[in-house]
């Protein structure tokens, strides 16, 4: 007489693909395989994997001036005399400065400039200049030699927030003139004349709606001038005589606003930007949410500082950075990072970004950069540590990734879980790993393994017990314990100068038959 089975036949479970990214707003079995309720540190290969994130070197090993704050970071390319030269350009502690070849030395060109501190800049390259603006002080420019000077402006104007190039005219937005605010004015200069500005060349946008310009960036034949909780589209005429237009008061079909002109970027033929409610992407007519899967992690943010969020966009990577300030805290503190190719959103912590840019060496290397609060710039997406506020030292980067919760197709049965094959590249790092049952907050069960090859060397391993380094891929069976309903598993890593790449899950599901 054959035995009755208590148990039912163990059922291999693969996952080779975790790049879904993070989800905070769904229910807890509402995530897809591919999501995360929670993660730090990771990135995502196209192909699946979940990578811990690069670290970052510092770029000036001395704080510039006071330690201040980085009020702004790009680069300057412009033509000297037939060759095509780079600067990285800085504002911080109310100075200009500028980098050759980043070297690692900020030379101070401010020369009688007078800077308010603590206002962020906007950056715009032009007719062979860089063109600033801070919202407090008379916009200025640096011609890639000697000082930077104050720029001609418009009679009477002493302030403007935005300045941006469309159609090879320079615009000036949300102003200050004798002494008036215009929030919703415009200024454009004259036909490749930065030096030449009619008093009477601008347009009021949406005039007293009771809202600013928040921010301003060419898309293709427009010139889009956000708002706070609007957009528009200006439009070039080809005219001499009204070279502008906002086509039926130039409203477009979005439903929002920006909520801080620097989280502004080209992507996909589109602009990603932050508004007050999360980020979405504007396509010339309208705006579509892309930050659903985050709401909840937006909720964290101190919105009263939404206008300090900054921003670049990494195109070798289709990622899109945009540095914030979590709750508590009086700094940008964490940077969500979205990956447009898996349309996949991570966060990154360990970077108090106040600026962001994007440098292209040699005129084709993209790197990305940052300034902090304490005078230092940084190259980002570099080396397997990080160094805060300029320091030497390694430091570890805390970096972690949870599966959801998975129920195997199953959610009346308990589950036993003996093993799981977890697949890797090799590297020189411990990794954790942890489960847990039925929505535990913490984790249940936790071990570690490491991810190296052996380190035997032929000619001293002892033949028939040796292994020998390889460079690749590996995959290694964990044994478990325990039993529930839901299980979900966590990668982790903070151990400095260490990496991981996890490429695949083989679980083997036990679904039991007694409940």
């Amino acid at each position: 007489m054959p035995l009755p089975k208590y148990t039912s036949t163990a059922v291999g479970i693969p996952d080779i693909n975790f790049n879904g990214g993070l989800n905070t707003t769904g229910g807890p079995l509402s995530l897809k395989e591919n999501e995360s309720p929670d993660l730090q540190n990771v990135d995502f290969s196209k192909f699946g994997s979940v990578i811990k994130r690069n670290g970052y070197t510092t770029l000036n090993s001395s704080a510039i001036a006071s330690s201040p704050e980085g009020d702004g970071l790009h680069w300057y390319e412009f033509d000297s005399s037939g060759t095509l030269t780079r600067f990285a350009v800085s504002v911080a502690d109310g100075k200009l400065f500028k980098m050759d070849a980043l070297d690692g030395t900020w030379d101070d060109v401010t020369g009688a400039l007078t800077i308010t501190a603590t206002n962020h800049c906007y950056f715009e390259n032009f007719l062979n200049e860089v063109y600033i603006t801070n919202n407090l002080d008379v916009p200025f420019k640096w011609t890639g030699a000697g000082n930077g000077a104050t720029m001609t402006v418009p009679t009477g104007l002493t302030r403007a927030k935005w300045v941006v190039q469309f159609n090879n005219y320079l615009f000036l937005g949300n102003v200050a003139v004798s002494g008036t605010r215009h929030g919703s004015r415009i200024y454009w200069s004259n036909f490749k004349d930065t030096g030449t500005w009619s008093a009477t060349d601008f347009i009021e946008v949406a005039k007293d709606d009771g809202q600013e310009i928040t921010g301003m960036r060419v898309l293709s034949d427009r010139l889009v001038i956000y708002k706070s909780r609007s957009t528009y589209n200006l439009l070039f005429t080809g005219d001499a005589d009204i070279p502008f237009i906002l086509p039926n008061g130039g409203k477009s079909n979005s439903a929002v606003g920006c909520a801080s002109g620097y989280s502004i970027q080209d992507v996909n033929n589109g602009h990603v930007f932050l508004s007050q409610d999360g980020f979405y992407f504007y396509d010339g007519f309208n705006s579509f949410k892309i930050s659903d899967k985050i709401n909840d992690t937006i909720l964290g943010f101190v919105d009263t500082r939404f206008d300090k969020a900054v921003s670049l966009n990494q195109l070798s990577k289709n990622r899109y950075w945009c540095s914030l300030t979590s709750a508590g805290q009086a700094e940008n503190d964490r940077i969500l990072v979205w990956d447009y190719f898996n349309n996949a959103w991570s966060i990154y912590t360990g970077i108090s970004a106040a600026a962001l840019a994007t440098f292209f060496v040699n005129g084709t290397e993209e790197r990305p950069y940052f300034m902090d609060y304490s005078g230092f710039a940084y190259r980002a997406d570099s080396g397997t540590s990080d160094h805060p506020d300029g320091t030497a030292t390694d430091t570890a980067i805390s970096a972690y990734y949870y599966t959801n919760w998975r129920a195997f197709g199953d959610l009346v049965n308990q589950k036993g879980v003996p093993m799981v094959y977890i697949y890797f590249q090799n590297s020189n790092t411990t990794l954790t790993y942890a489960y847990s049952y039925n929505f535990e907050n913490t984790d249940t069960f936790t071990q570690t393994f490491s991810l190296a090859t052996s380190t035997d060397v032929y000619g001293t391993g002892v033949y028939g017990t040796a292994t020998y380094a390889g460079t690749g891929g590996d995959v290694k069976r964990r044994n478990l314990t325990g039993r529930g309903r839901v299980v979900r598993m966590k990668f982790e890593n903070n151990v400095v100068d260490e990496t991981f790449q996890i490429d695949g899950l083989g679980t083997q599901a036990h679904l039991e038959t007694n409940t």
